[in-house]
């Protein structure tokens, strides 16, 4: 039974969804308002639950069909819709293409029920209790949005702003150039060391992360035991050559026993293009038998050979492997706990006295429509597609601003950009309804947080200067100028008309500590929207111009 055909259906889709799913971390603005990028982030598992259990319909319930895919076919989502399973794959090829010609790739492997339903039920347990650690650290598609929205989003905009000015050199106007804002030294360094751990588990043993250390990967492995289609090896079509066991990257393939452990395939196909007898397939897993094609001879060593060959390549792997997945985990924490959170504060100038005075902030201020942190802190995954569509720059990811519960999940970095009041992406793309949509009318009056003014911070109270920026940019006009002295003027804050957007803390000029900074609040408020003043009119001249 050739069904190869399989494979190639597997690749494309699989690719598909790669590159829809890294075009809107990489270029949101161009794929953001696609609806082809909409039905990407559709069938996307954690998001999807996360949102249905905020909004029961069936625009979030992708996960939903994702089970029923699983029940049908097995864990199709592994291997087509997770865009972190593709990146594994483009790994394994490329370390094939690299590994020794006659170095064994894969074998059977013995399955990790403790580890794997453990993390599952830690990840429940903890989301269940209000924290999403464990599926931040975790999730699949939150890990692959930090890799591509953290570190390939520089390079990618590198490239594109280049080719961009090389047309413009020749008269060719073409695409606009894309903005990208450094984030938080520590918030690279856990999506750097997922990366490169990841890289080096796939090249040694497959998909073996999805099979332990994926909540997503153990839930469904759970669901596909009782998948209607299933890779069956029958008792006599199978003449032993090993090979779908070398090419099985979830080594769930034994060969002793002609069993394939279904629960932890990912049904990549490889082990059915590779069989030269077609003596494995994917069939329905009632009783109903393959028909066995003609014994075809084989080159290479006998089956008992290539057995042994198997067992001895992967045992000196075994421990180095385990040893070195360790040590990129506790280097990641360790890392994380050791380093500051931002530290993007301009030089002062030379003939400006230095301020003094610590901004003191209690609260991060979170992005509108999070609503309360509480809330935030439960449902966001910290997959940074808000940072990506952020076209300010103002959202970045927070070491531990939020505490541990809330490692590396988004809040607003005035140091970096301010929100601005026409803009209400964030919660037009949160795929978990983190961030609820709101109406731009509706944004407008929310209060995030409120600016506090530090007078012995400002340049009109230590330089005898005059000033005026956070009035200026102050969209409401909660921020205002008063008499001073000497003819100067200081700002006063109207705290009912503050909507914590930070326009006024990142225009502020003082340095190192700002005279003006918002604090955010636990629990969003609502503020007065500003009077508009009437036009002047102007007296008729009667001059028709």
């Amino acid at each position: 039974m050739n069904q190869a055909w399989l494979k190639k259906i597997r690749v494309v889709v699989s690719l598909v969804f790669l590159a829809l799913t890294t075009l809107l971390f990489i270029d949101f603005d161009r794929i953001g308002e696609m609806p082809a990028a909409t039905a990407a982030l559709y069938p996307q598992f954690v998001p999807s639950l996360l949102k249905f259990s905020q909004t029961v319909a069936w625009g979030a319930a992708g996960f939903l069909a994702v089970l029923v895919l699983t029940l049908l076919f097995g864990r199709v989502y592994c291997s087509t819709i997770c865009p972190l399973g593709t990146l594994q794959d483009i790994v394994i090829r490329v370390a094939d293409k690299l590994r020794k010609p006659r170095k064994v790739k894969f074998r059977y492997q013995r399955s990790h029920d403790v580890l794997r339903y453990g993390v599952l039920a830690l990840a429940v347990g903890l989301f269940l209790s209000g924290s999403t650690l464990a599926l931040s650290l975790l999730d699949p598609f939150s890990n692959f949005g930090r890799i591509a929205g953290d570190l390939l989003r520089p390079f990618y905009v590198v490239v594109h702003n280049g080719f961009g000015q090389l047309l413009e050199s020749f008269g060719v106007y073409g695409p606009f150039p894309l903005h990208w804002k450094a984030p938080p030294l520590a918030t690279l360094i856990f999506p750097a060391l997922f990366l490169l751990g990841l890289i080096g588990l796939s090249a040694a043993r497959g998909r073996l992360f999805c099979n332990t250390l994926c909540p997503v990967g153990a839930l469904l492995g759970l669901v596909s035991r009782f998948a209607l289609f299933k890779i069956r090896i029958p008792q006599d079509a199978c003449v032993l050559c090993a090979q779908c066991s070398i090419h099985c990257k979830a080594g769930c393939i034994r060969l002793k026993t002609k069993e394939v452990d279904f629960s932890r395939c990912v049904a990549c196909f490889n082990c059915m293009t590779v069989c030269e007898t077609h003596g494995i397939g994917y069939a329905w897993s009632g009783p109903v038998p393959l028909r066995r094609s003609s014994p075809v001879a084989l080159p290479g060593p006998q089956p008992s050979n290539s057995s042994e060959v198997l067992h001895r390549a992967a045992l000196s792997r075994d421990g180095e492997a385990r040893r070195a997945l360790l040590r990129a985990g506790a280097t990641a924490l360790v890392g994380l706990a050791s380093l500051p959170g931002s530290s993007s504060v301009e030089a002062k100038p030379s003939n400006r006295v230095p301020t003094r005075l610590v901004n003191a902030k209690t609260w991060p201020v979170t992005p509108p429509g999070a609503c309360d942190i509480a809330r935030f802190n439960e449902l966001c995954t910290a997959c940074h597609l808000c940072v990506s569509a952020c076209p300010y720059g103002v959202l970045q990811p927070s070491p531990l601003d939020y505490g541990w519960s809330g490692l590396l999940q988004p809040r607003l970095d005035f140091a970096t950009g301010y929100c601005s009041y026409e803009c209400n992406r964030c919660g037009q793309v949160c795929p978990t309804s983190a961030i609820l949509p709101l109406a731009l009318v509706a944004k407008q009056t929310v209060q995030l947080g409120v600016a506090h003014f530090v007078r012995d911070n400002c340049i009109v109270y230590t330089d005898h200067t005059a000033c005026g920026a956070c009035d200026e940019y102050c969209p409401t006009k909660a921020v205002h100028m008063i008499p001073y002295r000497d003819g100067l003027a200081i700002p006063e804050v109207r705290s009912a008309l503050c909507v914590g957007c930070g326009a006024c803390e990142n225009a502020c000029p003082a340095r190192p500590y700002r005279a003006i900074y918002v604090d955010g609040h636990p629990v969003h408020r609502q503020a007065l929207r500003p009077s508009a003043k009437p036009l002047e009119h102007q007296p008729d001249s009667g001059f028709p111009f």
